[in-house]
C-alpha cells in the first residue's frame, strides 16, 4: 500500500511538481506584454555574443570585392572632392574601368533618385557594362530615375530587417512585394552568370525552410519555419573583405585580380556619410550588411534557429533534471554553486551547439530564468520542510559552538575523526595588559560580570568577520580565519579588520568599565598566517577540541606578547602585511628573534585602514621607517636623533624603545659585525 507520506516526500514528485509551476511561470512571463519585450532584449544580447565570437571559421569569399567611397577618397589626396559634389561621370568612369577589367556583376548601394547634368554619361557606362545592379528605397519611395532604371541589369531593395528590440541589423527578407533583396537581386544574377555554380549552391546543409529563388531551386535556409528573413553570418573581426578604394578605382589603380569575374559592390565607408546600421559586430556601414549577406550564401554557412518545439522538449527535461538535482544536494552553497556550473555547461553546450551546427537557440533567456527559480523555489522548499530540524539543532549548538562549525558539522555529517590536515591559516591571539592585577580587585561574580561583556563584545566582531573562536582563557582569546572552507584570499584581511573594530570597541567599553568598576583595559593582539595542522585533538568519546597547531599558531601568540616592548597594541607578521597592504596601513617596527624561536622574523604594528588614518600619523610613520633604516645600517646616532624628536612630539611608544637601545648601544659601542635583530627574552 502507497502512503500518502512518502508520496509528499518523495522527492521525485515534488521535483515533478516544482518543475511544471517553473514552466509554468516562464510561459507566462514569455506572453506577457510586460515581460516579453525584456525578455526578447536579453535573448538578443546572447545571440550577439554568438553571432560575435563563434561558429565556424568565417572567412571573406575571395569573390567579392567592395569599391568603397572611403575618407581616402573625399580627402585632398583624393581631389575627388566632397561627396555632396560627386559628379555622376566619377561613377561612370569607374563602372567603365570595372567592366573593362572583367567585373562578372556591380552593385551600386547609392540612391540615385534625383536628376543632374552628367545623368547622359553614367546612363550609358551603365548600359554599357550590361551587369550593373541598382537599388531603391521602397519605404521612402526613392526609385533611381529613369534613365538608370532603364539601362540598368536589374534591381534590388535596399531595406534590412532591423529588430525591433534593439534595432540591430540580424537578418534580410530576401522577397517582399515590391520585389527582391538587393543583396539576393545580386546573388540571382551571379548564379544565372555562373551555370557551373548551381550545382555548388544546392549542397546546402540543414536547409530545413528552404527560400526558393526560382525554376532551379536555388536554396537558402530562412531563420524557422515561420519567418520570411535570412540571418546574416558577420564577419568576424580580424576578416576583411578585399577592398578598392573609389578614387583609385576612378584611376583604375588596383589589382585586376580583385575585379576579374567578381561581384563589385560600390558603396559608401567614409565616416562622414552616415550609411551606417547597428549590427552584432557593432556599426557597419550598409554596403557591409549586403557584402556579408552575399558572403554568407557563397561560403554556404547558414544560421538557423533551433526547431521550437524540441526546444521546449529540452528545456522540460532539462528543469526537471535541475530541480531534482538540486533537492539532493544538501549544502545550500553546493546547490547554488553546483546550478551555477549547470548554467555554465549548458550556455557552453549552446555555444557548442551554435560552433558545430549553426543554429542558434530561441530562448536561452528562458534557460536563465529556470536556473534562477530553480533556486528560488528548492531553497524554499528545504528551508520549510527539509530543513526544520537542521534549524533547531543549528541553533542550539550555535550557542557552544561557531556557525562555521556548526554548519561545517550539519551538512557535512562526517565521522568526528582525531587527525589534521596542513591549510594556510590566519591565527590570532589577544590579551588583556595586567589582567592579573584587574582580576585581584574584583570579586568572583564581578570579574564573571566583566569578562562576560568583554569576551561578548570582542567575540561577536570576530564572529561577524567571518573568525572561528578556538578557545578563551580566561581573557585571553584565541581565533582562526579559514580554518573551514571559504574566505582563503581574504583571511588577513578580516583578520585585521577585526581586530581594528575590537579596538575601537574596547574604547567604547572603556567608558563603561571606568563608571563601574574604576579602571580602563589595554588589549594587546597577534596576527600571523603560515601553514598550520587543523582537526580535532583530544580522547574520542571523551573530549576533543577542534584546534590549529603549529609554528605559525605560537608566533601569532608571540606577535601579542612582542607589543609589549614597543608600546602597540596589533602586531601582525610579515605574510599578514604584504596580503592586506593594499587595505591598511602598517608601520615597520622591527626584525625579532622570538622565545625558543631561531630564525628572525619581520614584524609590523596594524596602525588603520587606507583613507582613515591622519596625517600626522602618516608622517610619524614616514619618519620612524627613516629612523629604523638608519638604524639598521648601523647609524645609531642619526638614527637616535629622529627617535628623540619623534618621542618628544608625539609621545611615540615605539621610538621610546628604541631610543633606549641606541643609547645602550652608542654606552657600550655598536660591535664591528653589527646585527639588528632583536632576540626578545619573553614570551
Amino acid at each position: 500500500m502507497i502512503h500518502i507520506k512518502n508520496i509528499v516526500h518523495d522527492k521525485r514528485i515534488i521535483a515533478l511538481f516544482l518543475s511544471v509551476l517553473i514552466i509554468s511561470i516562464v510561459t507566462i512571463l514569455s506572453m506577457n506584454s510586460n515581460t516579453r519585450n525584456f525578455i526578447e532584449q536579453w535573448n538578443f544580447g546572447i545571440k550577439n555574443i554568438l553571432f560575435t565570437g563563434y561558429g565556424d571559421n568565417r572567412t571573406a569569399n575571395k569573390n567579392i570585392t567592395i569599391v568603397a567611397i572611403d575618407n581616402k577618397t573625399l580627402s585632398n589626396s583624393g581631389w575627388l572632392g566632397r561627396f555632396q559634389d560627386f559628379k555622376r561621370s566619377y561613377y561612370a568612369q569607374v563602372i567603365d574601368n570595372l567592366k573593362k577589367d572583367g567585373a562578372i556583376i556591380i552593385g551600386v548601394d547609392v540612391l540615385f533618385s534625383e536628376k543632374s547634368e552628367e545623368d547622359e554619361s553614367l546612363a550609358e557606362s551603365i548600359k554599357n557594362a550590361g551587369n550593373v545592379i541598382l537599388g531603391f528605397s521602397a519605404n521612402e519611395d526613392l526609385f533611381p530615375i529613369k534613365e538608370f532604371a532603364d539601362n540598368a541589369f536589374w534591381f534590388g531593395y535596399f531595406q534590412s530587417e532591423k529588430n525591433l528590440h534593439n534595432a540591430t541589423v540580424y537578418s534580410i527578407i530576401p522577397e517582399q512585394k515590391w520585389g527582391r533583396a538587393f543583396s539576393f537581386t545580386i546573388l540571382q544574377k551571379y548564379f544565372d552568370s555562373h551555370p557551373e555554380e548551381v550545382n555548388k549552391s544546392l549542397k546546402i546543409w540543414g536547409a530545413l525552410y528552404p527560400f526558393k529563388w526560382d525554376a532551379k531551386n536555388r536554396q537558402v535556409p530562412y531563420v524557422s519555419m515561420n519567418a520570411r528573413d535570412v540571418f546574416i553570418n558577420y564577419l568576424p573581426e580580424w576578416s576583411h573583405f578585399q577592398e578598392i578604394s573609389f578614387v583609385d578605382a576612378y584611376n583604375r589603380n588596383y589589382n585586376p585580380l580583385f575585379v576579374k569575374n567578381k561581384i563589385i559592390l560600390i558603396g559608401s565607408t567614409a565616416t562622414a556619410l552616415y550609411d551606417r546600421f547597428n549590427t552584432p559586430q557593432g556599426i557597419q556601414d550598409g554596403v557591409l550588411l549586403h557584402a556579408n549577406m552575399i558572403n554568407t550564401v557563397l561560403n554556404q554557412k547558414y544560421i538557423v534557429e533551433m526547431e521550437s518545439w524540441k526546444e521546449i522538449v529540452i528545456l522540460i527535461a532539462l528543469t526537471f533534471l535541475l530541480v531534482l538535482f538540486t533537492l539532493y544536494t544538501k549544502n545550500p552553497g553546493y546547490q547554488i554553486f553546483f546550478l551555477l556550473v549547470g548554467f555554465i555547461i549548458l550556455f557552453g553546450a549552446e555555444i557548442w551547439y551554435f560552433a558545430t551546427f549553426q543554429k542558434i537557440l530561441v530562448y536561452p533567456t528562458q534557460l536563465i530564468i529556470i536556473v534562477i527559480l530553480t533556486t528560488v523555489f528548492v531553497t524554499g522548499y528545504k528551508y520549510f520542510h527539509e530543513e526544520k530540524w537542521k534549524r533547531a539543532l543549528k541553533w542550539a549548538l550555535s550557542q557552544y559552538l561557531s556557525e562555521e562549525l556548526v554548519v561545517n558539522i550539519l551538512d557535512k555529517f562526517e565521522e568526528v575523526k582525531l587527525d589534521g590536515k596542513r591549510m594556510n591559516i590566519t591565527s590570532f591571539f589577544s590579551d588583556i595588559a595586567g589582567f592579573t592585577s584587574i582580576s585581584e580587585k574584583m570579586e568572583p561574580e564581578e570579574l564573571v560580570h566583566f569578562l562576560s561583556i568583554y569576551l561578548k563584545e570582542v567575540s561577536d566582531i570576530i564572529m561577524e568577520e567571518k573568525g572561528f573562536i578556538n578557545k578563551y582563557e580566561w581573557d585571553a582569546v584565541m581565533a582562526l580565519w579559514w580554518a573551514f572552507d571559504g574566505y582563503e584570499k581574504e583571511q588577513t584581511i578580516l583578520a585585521c579588520r577585526s581586530a581594528l573594530a575590537q579596538q575601537k570597541k574596547i574604547q567604547e567599553l572603556n567608558v563603561q568599565f571606568q563608571k563601574n568598576h574604576g579602571f580602563e583595559i589595554s588589549v594587546r593582539m597577534g596576527i600571523n598566517k603560515w601553514v598550520a595542522v587543523v582537526g580535532n585533538i583530544g580522547s574520542m568519546g571523551k573530549k576533543i577540541e577542534y584546534t590549529a597547531l603549529g609554528d605559525s599558531v605560537n608566533t601569532a601568540s608571540r606577535f601579542e606578547g612582542i607589543n609589549k616592548l614597543y608600546g602597540t597594541l596589533i602586531c601582525v607578521g610579515e605574510s599578514v602585511m604584504e596580503e592586506s597592504k593594499e587595505y591598511f596601513i602598517f608601520r615597520k617596527l622591527d626584525s625579532i628573534q622570538v622565545k625558543w624561536k631561531e630564525k628572525p622574523v619581520f614584524i609590523y604594528e596594524l596602525v588603520g585602514e587606507i583613507g582613515k588614518v591622519d596625517t600626522k600619523k602618516l608622517q610619524l610613520i614616514e619618519q620612524f621607517e627613516k629612523a629604523l633604516e638608519l638604524y639598521i645600517l648601523g647609524d645609531i646616532i642619526e638614527g637616535k636623533k629622529i627617535f628623540q624628536e619623534l618621542y618628544e612630539d608625539f609621545a611615540d611608544s615605539p621610538s621610546l624603545t628604541f631610543i633606549n637601545r641606541c643609547g645602550k648601544l652608542i654606552e657600550e659601542g655598536v660591535p664591528e659585525w653589527w646585527q639588528w635583530v632583536y632576540r626578545a627574552t619573553e614570551k
